[in-house]
């Protein structure tokens, strides 16, 4: 009799430790789904970049990045939601929410296609997901380890594969 409740005692500890563990595995999940924050705010439109810095601002031998987390901090702040943590855009070949219907509020809107930095010189080349998915290429000036000069933000007719077909659309002006 004795050990028929030792056994009952134990399937009612284990039992009671996998609800808690269920209960635990839930919370975080919940956590991890609360909605990104916005974007800080970026004013591509004060910058007065000539046509000619625009044209010839891919030149040179830029290190290409294909890791959202290896971009110069202030552009990862850029994409980062104001006052959290949470990176707003995702890594090539990761989920994003390609169109306008949200599924999930914590999925980013936006997907690296790749970057790239030379010197002060980085630009971004994304999709972002909406109602008008598009291919976004963004160039910035970083001025120190914190800072950074919004530049020339434009739209591409497509997803280029790599820096030598970026530089073929954006001089062929299939990035407006």
């Amino acid at each position: 009799m004795l050990k028929l409740q030792k056994s009952a005692a134990t399937k009612v500890v284990v039992f009671a430790l996998l609800v808690v563990a269920a209960i635990a595995v839930a919370i975080l999940r919940e956590r991890e789904r609360k909605p990104l924050g916005e974007a800080p705010p970026l004013d591509f439109s004060s910058s007065g970049m000539s046509e000619s810095g625009r044209r010839h601002f891919l030149d040179g031998d830029f290190t290409i990045i294909k890791d959202v987390r290896a971009l110069p901090g202030p552009v990862l702040d850029a994409f980062t939601e104001q006052g959290g943590s949470r990176v707003l855009i995702a890594n090539p070949g990761k989920n994003f929410i390609v169109g306008d219907v949200i599924y999930d509020s914590s999925v980013p809107r936006e997907r690296l296609i790749f970057a790239g930095v030379l010197g002060e010189k980085c630009f971004v080349h994304y999709e972002q997901g909406g109602r008008g998915h598009m291919y976004v290429l963004a160039l910035f000036d970083v001025t120190s380890s914190s800072a950074l000069k919004p530049l020339w933000r434009g739209y591409c007719s497509g997803p280029a594969k790599n820096i030598s077909e970026l530089r073929s659309q954006f001089g062929s002006g299939d990035c407006r």
